[in-house]
Order: C-alpha cells, then structure tokens, then sequence
C-alpha cells in the first residue's frame, strides 16, 4: 500500500467516493482504498484509460455485470460503478466493500492446521457458486481470495480473466490463442499452452495449489512438494486429494468442487457443504435449504365456480402432487362434514369437490384455512426428507471410507 499525494475523488450517479492510498497494481488498473459518503471503508478497482484494450475493456463489463448481481458471502460484491473522468485517473471504475487482508497474508502469517479446513471450505463455496452460475474464474491465487477478518470471511474476488457462459456475458469476449490470462504460478498446465480449452478443471488445480499451501506455506510443484500429513499427520488424507486435483491432464482430476467436496467428505462430512442454485431466483444456496415456492409461499385463492352441484376453486397458481399430498395428510383441520381435504380433486390451478348450494360459502371458508397448513406441512416433509437424505449420504461416504482404508490396509499387507 501507499499513500497518494492528494485524494482523488470517484462519482456515480448516486454517490462520491475519497481515496487515499494504493492498494495494488496490475498491468491495466489499479486498485485504492478509501471511504463513501457514509464513511464505509471502501475498494475502487479501476480500469486505467491509457492502458486499456477493447479486449480488456469487454472482460471488465462483463466482470462488473458479474459482480453487481452477486448475493453470495465468498464472492466480493460490485456495489457501485462508473467511468472516472478526474484528470490523471481516467477509465472505468467499480466499488467493493473493502476487506483488510487477503489469503497470501494469512499464509505468510501463517495458519493453524485445524483453521485451514473451515477457510478453505469458504473457498471453494465461492468457486463452486461461480461455477454453478456458469462462470469459471481461471486466475484463481491467494491475492484474489479476500479476508475480513471480524467475520472471519474470505471472499473470491477478480473475475477479469473469467470465463462467462453465453447468458451471463454484458459483452462478447473471445480469447485469441496467443492469449495467456492466468497468473504463472498458479495456472494449471493446459493454461500454460495456447489454444487449449480452459474448463472448471483449471480452477480445481488452483484449489488444489492453495489447499496445500495453506498448510506447509510452499506452493507444491514437482514430485517432492512439501505434504500436508508432514504439517498434520491426522489430516494426511488430504494429500491424495491434492494429487488428484494436481493432476496434468484435466481430465483425471474431480470433474467439479461438489466431487471436491464429496471427497473431503468421506473423512470429515461437516467440513464442507453441498451447494446448488435455488429454484425461487436462480441464487445459490445450500442443498439442505428448503426452495419450494409452494412450502415457503401458501397458494391464495383468487376465484370460485358453483355449476350444477360442483363446486370449482381457482389458486393464483398451479400446485403439485407434493402440496396436494401435503393437504391430504397435515393431521389436524377443521371442514364441513364430508367435504375434508381429501374430496377435493386438483388439475394445476384448480381444486374442485361437489357441494351442495347452502354448504358453499362454507366449504370456501374452510378451504382458504387449509391452504397456510398445506405449505407448512409439505415445507416439514421436505426437511425431514432433506434430513433423510443428509444421513443416506453420510452413511454412503462412510462406507466408501471403509472400504477403502480396507483396500490400503490389504494392500500395505501383501507379500510377494
């Protein structure tokens, strides 16, 4: 970091910002620290002017869009954009939160085996989420993994060199094949050759980079890198987890982070968490969250028919077999006699029972009642089942576990 001369002042048109010093420098921006009109600490990343390219111009935008619409806690968040027109400070800018450190400081300063785990698994939720929403980062470092440190937050940050899927780009960006964009170091081998395909895999070999780093504070190349069980004998397992995240060819290594996760799994199942994108609104969110609209958000009746003794009432949506089963079976209810939940039959939207003339109004009644007790019970059958699934799929992994300490234990045993 180092200090400016003078501040140099960023306006959007919502808000001004103040800066005062440098954080970093790359070969076409700069990133400064300073505050927003609340006085919230804050980080401007910008996109200098006289060093920029179209090319670099179009992964910016795409970055920006990328970020602004970001909710999850391991990615940083845009929450601000703009074009600087202040003099020597001349380009496209957006404004993060400002965190107070990054992964590399914490490995320099050196982290405690049994923290690497929790940390780690933040990372690669932040990945993960990218993934699942169609973007690969492909200069994953830990300069680009950012830390707060009073929540004990890391946060994957700089998506400059990502690759977006078609449906998330703000512009198109093609790659030439003399392109190199990953940092050297971190960069897995099919990155290092122009024109090859650049998949999730080359982020998995990044991970793999860091995971072993944050343990003996070495980036492991070659055959004889530094283990993490000579770190912490107890956590051995995790160094045929990194070879095969290694792995020169793509292919050989875990296909996405949820096999990552799988296996660390099988040694430690709380270590890490299954994520997946919601049903509701397309953010990612933990495979054990509940994202059914119809259990979080009871249908509502909007509309009623009486014709020759049937009586037809119309949701403001369709349902499905899961709610209807929720209504047929949520214990407790009262209802007019012979007209109990299940009389009624549903085709998507609607619900239809025979009633008599006199009993209408009341069969409504009852039925608008029922609706908040369906949704609450298909949203606790849909835990429980949640529940069911989380043990199976313990139970499975330790198993596999088993099984394979057997093989090794066999194996270990064997004389020729």
């Amino acid at each position: 970091m180092s200090k400016l001369k003078k501040p140099i002042r960023f306006e959007t048109t919502f808000d001004t910002y103040v800066v005062d010093e440098v954080l970093g420098e790359g070969g076409a921006g700069r990133v400064y620290a300073g505050i927003g009109s609340d006085h919230a600490p804050v980080a401007i990343k910008v996109l200098k002017e006289d060093r920029v390219t179209s090319d670099k111009r179009r992964r910016f935008k795409n970055e920006i869009a990328f970020l602004a619409r970001n909710r999850h806690r391991n990615i940083v968040t845009v929450i601000d954009h703009g074009v600087a027109r202040d003099g020597e400070t001349l380009g496209l800018f957006y404004v993060m939160r400002r965190y107070d450190a990054n992964l590399g400081d914490k490995i320099r300063g050196g982290i405690g085996p049994e923290h690497v785990l929790p940390l780690f698994s933040q990372i690669l939720n932040g990945v993960d989420a990218a993934h699942l929403q169609g973007v690969v980062h492909r200069d994953l470092k830990p300069e680009n993994i950012l830390f707060d440190r009073e929540s004990d937050t890391l946060a994957v940050a700089d998506f400059g060199t990502a690759r977006f899927t078609e449906d998330l780009l703000a512009t198109v960006v093609e790659t030439g094949p003399a392109q190199r964009l990953a940092s050297f170091q971190y960069a897995a081998p099919e990155q290092r050759t122009p024109g090859r395909d650049v998949s999730a895999t080359a982020d998995i070999y990044a991970l793999g980079l860091m995971l072993n780093e944050m343990f003996t504070g070495t980036v492991p190349h070659g055959t004889e890198y530094r283990s993490i069980g000579r770190i912490a004998p107890e956590l051995a397992y995790l160094d045929s987890i990194v070879e095969r995240m290694l792995r020169q060819t793509p292919e050989e290594r875990p296909i996405s982070v949820a096999a990552v996760k799988g296996l660390l799994q099988k040694y430690e199942y709380e270590a890490v968490s299954i994520q997946r994108l919601s049903k509701l609104d397309g953010t990612v969110i933990g495979s054990h969250e509940i994202d059914e609209p119809l259990a979080l958000v009871p249908p509502r009746l909007i509309d009623a028919t009486w014709d020759r003794g049937q009586l037809t009432l119309i949701l403001d949506r369709p349902v499905n077999n899961e709610w209807v089963n929720a209504l047929y079976n949520m214990g407790s209810y009262s209802s007019v006699l012979y007209k109990e939940p299940g009389r009624f039959v549903f085709s998507g939207d609607r619900a239809v029972v025979e009633a008599r003339e006199h009993d209408v109004q009341s069969i409504i009644d009852h039925f608008k009642l029922w609706l908040p007790q369906a949704s609450a019970t298909l949203k606790v059958q849909l835990e429980r089942a949640q529940r069911q699934l989380q043990a199976d799929a313990r139970a499975q992994l330790q198993r596999e576990r088993e099984m394979e300490e057997a093989r090794l234990r066999v194996t270990r045993n064997i004389r020729i």
